[in-house]
């Protein structure tokens, strides 16, 4: 089934039904399913047709969610885009998707027009927040347009999204997820999470990310579950609006539930309607797991998964949530952990884990070299070194991919390590991530100087700050005399952390 045959068996079952709250506006199931029945059709009247691409460069908001399901509807390919990025980056992924049509925001819009001359492919751009000028406001998609159902044909196997993900050379990767890939993995977690329509759902994560937008805002249309969005995370917010609306369901990366701890009198709110607080996209610490425990009286579910697949992993529902673990294989999901020569390695044993099942990418976008290198045997190699104990929960102990995480987000040091050698006075630099209590890993840079060079730390990051999206640039610079290297010339990252 289509991930929008899926969701128009929740816009009939509950069509009366909230759907979303957003700023106090409320859309019932039967309204967005109306509205995107319109946008569809107007997008189709504009030429974007099955397998095209649809960008979205916007913040949390109705609009986004009507792109998402109007595209689904059209059986056009989503193509979610950080916020935060900047020119460089944007434009990359619009020419590498050759994204068709974009929806943006008056905030982003002046980034996006200083790119438009290099995205031929691009012919429509639609802005959420303008009633006017010379591109298209968004309230014209919906203005009379044809409701009717499109019964577009839409096969398993076609695209859904292209979630771009990158490896240690910093050239960013388009994972294509088909409706299959979604759908089953939408039906695994319904099965492993117990989530059902009887729930209350606070999304706040960034819908422009796997976790939001994959997992948080399809799951909700999927399980027909009434879901209250934020345009940002606030701890103090989260807390009362799970004491004051009675919410069951709430989903965050470890940087959130650190932050929520530090509200004051944390353990003062009534958090008791909660029935799961699910935590992933980075490591959960087993100290924060036991504070949270302590204080707000649940403990969390854990789980993991990456661009390329969608969740792979969760710590059982019933039974031991085990800290430091991101528990099991989903239903559907197959997971041996190997040695370099492809053989299991034994209980407790380093290997990296492959996976396969139908959450799976379809390709890379139109990158057969790394879709060919990333399987073997039809098992994904994720780069994740990991082992499984005796009980078969998994942990995962490190990347073999030269992968930063920080605060949930995936940061690609080349991308930095380019930036920071654009800096007239360096002559090389490298960056790892270090240890961070609250966003568990930081970005350090190491720097060399050319001969007489000058440069202070805080000159590097308001450098970066400039011409990256903010979280990107260093929290830390340290200045080398050189970088330590092997007989080939390769930087040895190992000895830099």
């Amino acid at each position: 089934m289509s991930i929008a045959g899926a969701f128009a068996e929740t816009f009939r079952k509950f069509p009366d039904k909230m759907s979303l709250e957003f700023d106090q506006k409320i859309l019932t199931f039967g309204e967005i399913d109306t509205t995107t029945n319109r946008i569809a059709n107007r997008l189709r009247e504009m030429g974007i047709k099955k397998g095209d691409r649809v960008a979205q460069y916007v913040p949390n908001s109705p609009e986004l969610v009507y792109t998402t399901v109007s595209s689904f509807k059209l059986g056009a390919i989503v193509v979610p885009m950080n916020i935060a990025f900047k020119e460089t980056e944007i434009s990359y992924l619009l020419r590498d998707s050759e994204a068709k049509a974009i929806v943006t925001d008056t905030e982003r819009l002046p980034v996006l027009e200083r790119v438009l001359k290099d995205l031929p492919a691009l012919e429509h751009v639609v802005v959420i927040d303008s009633h006017g000028g010379k591109y298209t406001p968004f309230s014209q998609l919906s203005e009379n347009s044809d409701s009717g159902e499109l019964n577009t044909d839409i096969k398993d196997d076609d695209g859904a999204f292209i979630f771009y993900t990158s490896g240690t050379t910093g050239r960013p990767k388009g994972a294509l997820l088909s409706q299959r890939s979604v759908t089953s993995n939408l039906k695994a977690l319904r099965q492993a999470w117990r989530w059902t329509e009887d729930d209350l759902f606070l999304l706040t994560l960034p819908m422009f990310h796997i976790h939001g937008l994959g997992v948080g805002l399809c799951g909700s249309l999927y399980n027909g579950c009434s879901t209250i969005i934020k345009n940002k995370f606030d701890a103090a917010d989260v807390l009362n609006t799970i004491q004051s609306r009675k919410v069951t369901l709430f989903m965050g990366v470890p940087t959130m539930y650190f932050r929520m701890l530090e509200v004051e009198n944390c353990a003062g709110y009534d958090v008791s309607s909660m029935r799961l607080f699910v935590s992933g996209s980075a490591p959960l610490s087993k100290e924060l797991f036991a504070k949270c425990h302590r204080t707000l009286g649940h403990m969390i579910l854990e789980r993991a998964g990456m661009s390329e697949s969608m969740m792979n992993y969760s710590n059982p529902y019933d039974g031991e949530r085990r800290p430091g673990t991101v528990g099991f294989p989903l239903p559907g999901v197959e997971a041996r952990i190997v040695d370099k020569n492809f053989q299991d390695v034994p209980v407790n044993t380093e290997g990296e884990i492959v996976i396969r099942g139908p959450n799976l990418l379809k390709e890379y976008w139109r990158n057969e070299e790394a879709t060919r290198n990333s399987f073997v045997d039809g098992w994904f190699k994720t780069g994740d070194i990991c082992k499984r104990d005796a009980d078969g929960y998994i942990s995962i102990v490190g990347r073999s991919k030269d992968i930063i995480i920080s605060g949930g987000v995936n940061l690609y040091p080349r991308e930095i390590e380019e930036v920071i050698e654009s800096i007239p006075a360096v002559k090389e630099a490298a960056v790892v991530g270090v240890s961070d209590e609250e966003f568990g890993e930081a970005v350090k840079a190491c720097v060399v100087l050319e001969d007489g060079g000058e440069l202070s730390d805080e000159e590097v990051i308001a450098y970066c700050r400039e011409r990256l999206a903010s979280f990107k640039k260093p929290k830390h610079v340290e200045f080398l005399d050189a970088l330590p290297k092997n007989a080939m010339g390769k930087i040895v990252k190992d000895r830099l952390k």
